[in-house]
């Protein structure tokens, strides 16, 4: 994500996805929900046809990150989020690439099932404009690509504690 946000990769895509009370989606080069990045998005000698994907950081995954999915918080998301399938194999897992959530609300059904990795530090307004703002197409938040609100820019701060 850092590495994507740097390169300038998110600048100018959107919020696919918008559920109120939930969270915000976006990060896919196609704004449709489908799309992911490419070895060429993260480094200059890439394959720019090869997509990528990356272990997913959480406690089902065998990863003790035990981060709660509280207000504010940034996710990955995952190509395949069938969070509560029994038939989740390891590619279910570790299908993220470049899409990311950002936490309207707490939700804890979510906590140990996706890698939370972040916190947003300045701008949950926005947020919670989008959010109130949005008009679904769908029950899953599916925003029409003509309504999707632009990621005018990421930038990403470490704070040390």
């Amino acid at each position: 994500f850092i590495t994507l946000a740097n390169r300038g990769f998110y600048n100018g895509l959107t919020f696919h996805r918008v559920v109120k009370d939930f969270m915000i989606q976006g990060g896919d080069k196609e704004g449709t929900g489908q799309g992911s990045a490419t070895l060429a998005d993260l480094k200059d000698d890439g394959d720019s046809n090869t997509d990528y994907s990356i272990k997913g950081e959480f406690v089902a995954n065998g990863v003790n990150n035990t981060l709660k999915f509280d207000e504010g918080v940034i996710g990955m998301a995952r190509n395949d989020y069938t969070q509560y399938s029994s038939s989740l194999k390891e590619e279910s897992y570790n299908s993220g690439s470049s899409q990311f959530f950002i936490m309207q609300e707490d939700n804890d059904s979510l906590d140990g099932q996706y890698a939370a990795f972040g916190h947003v530090t300045k701008g949950m307004k926005i947020v919670d404009k989008i959010c109130e703002d949005a008009d679904p197409m769908d029950d899953n938040g599916t925003i029409a690509e003509s309504k999707q609100p632009v990621i005018k820019t990421i930038k990403v701060s470490e704070i040390n504690d």
